[in-house]
């Protein structure tokens, strides 16, 4: 199926032939690890490609085996529905606000008001490729019908996009957040609309994405910012960053993310050069110097931060993160039915790890331990501060994380961390 759009630029219309490709997909559903980028286990994405079609997009590369017409052509997987809801039924959840037609039922007996499952896990609708809520869902509606699966399932939900189209489904998200959780946060990367418009070409405004959050917040529902990805050179500036953290306090953002930008060798890369090249040509041989070690991940040179008076993304932000008084990610919900102990000290630990390896670019081994430590309390099935002695040494935390533990057990708070973020302000303004 063609769609045509018109879009216009400069006063200029261009038509975007845009082809819808539906199919039923094998499965939609990708485990991870919860870290400070998103404290969700379970993904999901109703799309392949996206419209939006921002010219960093790191999904253009061919690591994540897109086709090549990503901003052209949406791969929509139909029965995404279906899929999710298999997996639900298959975690032992039950629609608990959805009456279900059962012989128990025609029998008299109340089935949902028999077993109250509850969800150990947040979903994560979209992922951070192809947006969940770029301009075709406005017809497709598939997003709308994953999200009303979590509220019928009583499933807590996580949310990134960069178009105001999510707040057609406020309705939805508002009822999830007051029986579990909900969180609806936004890319922002440049405050400048016309800089904007050319990097990000068919997103809603910046202005639009923090209307979006002081509405959502005005709801009560969990709203943040993923400054994500701080374009060198771009969007790097004291003027940028003021900007969008000013705009953020304003609008009660709960955090806000700084992320670096990546170019992965290959389409990504090239796209994304060629926009500098015809739009910012001065910025070229600056690009080329920062990413001319074709690093496989995408990672800048790190050789090339002091010559070209770049700063990291993860350290200038956090300056602003501290001095804003926002934090630098969000803060994590834990679903019922989880340890609340254990989770409670792994999100300590992986701040501690950011901190420490993503801000401070510390060299040693204590980084890697604290992060090696919150992964064995995600999968320790008791409560660690219960623990006797010997079972506790049986876990192997490395002794790096003792201290936070025993920091936690003592006082039941974080003061050991809130310590090493006044510390670390402290070494990066020095």
């Amino acid at each position: 199926m063609l769609l045509f759009l018109g879009i216009s630029i400069s006063n200029a219309l261009f038509v975007i032939e845009l082809i819808r490709e539906r199919y039923d997909a094998k499965t939609v559903i990708r485990n991870s690890v919860p870290s400070i980028f998103s404290w969700s286990e379970v993904y999901l994405n109703p799309y392949q490609g996206c419209f939006h079609d921002c010219t960093y997009c790191d999904g253009k590369s061919e690591h994540y085996h897109m086709h090549e017409d990503f901003g052209t052509r949406i791969r929509i997987k139909q029965n995404s529905p279906q899929l999710l809801e298999r997996f639900f039924r298959k975690q032992g959840l039950r629609p608990v606000n959805r009456e279900e037609k059962t012989l128990l039922h025609h029998l008299g007996v109340n089935e949902i008001q028999q077993e109250k499952t509850i969800a150990k896990f947040i979903l994560f609708i979209g992922g951070g490729v192809c947006d969940v809520y770029q301009p075709i869902e406005e017809e497709e509606q598939l997003t709308r019908k994953l999200v009303e699966l979590a509220y019928e399932y009583n499933v807590p939900v996580h949310i990134l996009t960069k178009n105001h189209l999510v707040l057609r489904d406020l309705d939805l998200f508002k009822t999830i957040n007051e029986s579990s959780y909900a969180s609806i946060n936004f890319t922002i990367t440049l405050n400048d609309d016309k800089i904007q418009k050319i990097i990000e070409p068919n997103a809603s405004t910046s202005a639009e994405r923090f209307s979006a959050i002081k509405s959502i917040r005005k709801e009560g529902i969990h709203s943040g910012v993923y400054f994500y990805p701080v374009l060198p050179f771009l969007g790097d500036s004291d003027n940028n960053y003021l900007e969008i953290f000013s705009n953020a306090k304003k609008v009660g953002a709960e955090f806000v993310y700084c992320w670096g930008l990546t170019l992965k060798p290959g389409r990504s890369k090239n796209e994304f050069l060629k926009t500098v090249r015809t739009q910012f040509p001065s910025y070229l041989p600056k690009y080329a110097k920062l990413y001319g070690n074709n690093n496989k991940y995408g990672i800048l040179d790190y050789k090339q931060l002091k010559p070209l008076k770049v700063t990291l993304p993860e350290v200038k932000g956090f300056q602003y993160n501290y001095e804003f008084k926002i934090p630098y990610t969000a803060k994590r919900y834990i679903p019922p039915g989880r340890i609340q102990s254990n989770l409670a000290l792994s999100e300590i630990l992986m701040r501690a790890h950011h901190l420490k390896v993503n801000v401070l670019k510390e060299k040693s081994k204590e980084g890697g331990k604290l992060y090696k430590a919150a992964l064995i309390l995600e999968k320790c099935p008791e409560d660690v501060l219960r623990m006797n002695k010997n079972h506790y040494k049986m876990l192997f935390i490395p002794h790096e994380a003792e201290e936070y533990i025993i920091d936690y057990f003592v006082s039941g708070k974080n003061t050991k961390l809130k310590e090493l973020e006044r510390e670390v302000y402290q070494r990066i303004m020095s």
